[in-house]
């Protein structure tokens, strides 16, 4: 199913289109090696991004690429270790006088508010 075309973009390809007609009606030959040029360039980058390499092999006889054994001594280095149990650390609370003094404010200001 065909999808709708945004205006923009279909703006956008009319001009290109408009120009490429312009600069061909202009000078042809020089229109034509460049568009020439970039077809081959775009063809060498697509081949290049699929093969890996530039060119096409000949279709001769090939060594076949070493393959080499995957050893299961990776595998079992990378497996996780089981964690260790949690030690109780003895650990106390020393009480302070930081917040004490507040405490007795607020306890004191709180009896002088409740009404009898």
């Amino acid at each position: 199913m065909l999808r709708r075309i945004p205006p923009v973009i279909l703006i956008v390809m009319l001009l290109a289109i408009y120009g490429f007609l312009l600069t061909f009606i202009e000078d042809p030959v020089n229109t034509l090696i460049i568009l020439g040029l970039s077809v081959l360039l775009i063809i060498v980058v697509r081949n290049y991004l699929r093969t890996g390499s530039f060119f096409q092999r000949s279709s001769g006889p090939r060594k076949p690429k070493p393959t080499k054994p995957k050893s299961p001594g990776l595998r079992q280095a990378t497996k996780k270790q089981a964690p260790t149990p949690r030690r109780d650390h003895p650990f106390r609370v020393i009480d302070g006088k930081k917040g004490k003094a507040k405490q007795k404010q607020d306890d004191q200001n709180s009896h002088n508010n409740i009404s009898h």
